[in-house]
């Protein structure tokens, strides 16, 4: 199949040097190697090596060694890695689905001495990032939403409306915010965890408080991760506990299909 030149589609040409071409018609100088990812010169195949040590979470110092690929390049590989995981979310959960919220932002003793004199309250009224989560029953997936700076009923409803079918019976804690869920058609119970009250039958939010444990835990290993970034490692997360019953050969080959789908858009 002969080599054409992007600039005139013209189909002879030379090689020059490495894996440059020089077209025979318009003298432009160009690569013969495919790139997925605009901007970073990988190809194929230094995508397949990328995700086979990144999917079996390692850091990204390991992948460059194992892989032989420059540590600024696998850093950028991985930044798009994390972004594709982020654009591959469930559909609507049908339900019951179980939504509750948790609070990222480090232990207020680990923290400078002018943050630790300010009072801060506990729970709701806490200064850490909020994230919302949705566990559907049906499926074992969640839907994991970083809120930009605190939680709001317009974010709440915004994301019910989105990701739920229209009636799915709704499963949360007993926090005020979440009392207007049966107002906008969804169906709602909920368990009194002040009152003292945790399980009721089927009424619980066990699986996504078991999930928080997941997510604060892989955190905790990565270490200190800025507020701008912290929804891509919670994307992985995320990525990887949706994926999980899939064998490591099955998430390459979907990550590597992501990185060529949606590759080109992200940059």
């Amino acid at each position: 199949m002969p080599i054409i030149c992007p600039t005139c589609s013209y189909s002879r040409s030379w090689k020059v040097r490495r894996s440059k071409r020089k077209c025979k018609r318009c003298r432009h100088e160009f690569s013969s190697n495919i790139y997925p990812v605009k901007d970073i010169r990988s190809t194929i195949d230094d995508w397949q090596k990328c995700i086979h040590v990144f999917i079996r979470q390692r850091a990204i110092l390991t992948i460059s060694e194992e892989t032989g690929i420059g540590h600024c390049r696998i850093a950028s590989m991985v930044d798009i890695l994390r972004q594709c995981m982020a654009s591959d979310i469930p559909g609507r959960f049908n339900g019951p689905v179980e939504l509750d919220e948790t609070y990222i932002g480090g232990q207020r003793k680990n923290k400078c001495l002018h943050i630790r004199r300010i009072k801060a309250k506990r729970g709701h009224g806490t200064d850490k990032l909020p994230i919302m989560g949705v566990f559907d029953r049906s499926s074992k997936q969640v839907y994991i939403e970083v809120m930009p700076v605190k939680l709001s009923m317009y974010h709440l409803f915004r994301i019910t409306n989105s990701k739920l079918i229209h009636g799915t019976l709704i499963i949360t804690d007993g926090y005020k915010m979440y009392r207007g869920f049966k107002a906008r058609g969804f169906k709602h119970e909920y368990v009194d965890h002040d009152g003292g009250e945790y399980v009721r039958g089927e009424i619980h939010t066990n699986n996504i408080e078991g999930f928080w444990g997941i997510l604060k835990r892989k955190l905790g290993c990565i270490g200190g991760v800025r507020r701008n970034r912290l929804h891509l490692f919670v994307a992985e997360i995320v990525w990887n506990f949706n994926h999980k019953s899939l064998t490591y050969q099955q998430q390459e080959k979907l990550l590597l299909d992501l990185v060529i789908k949606f590759g080109g858009l992200i940059q």
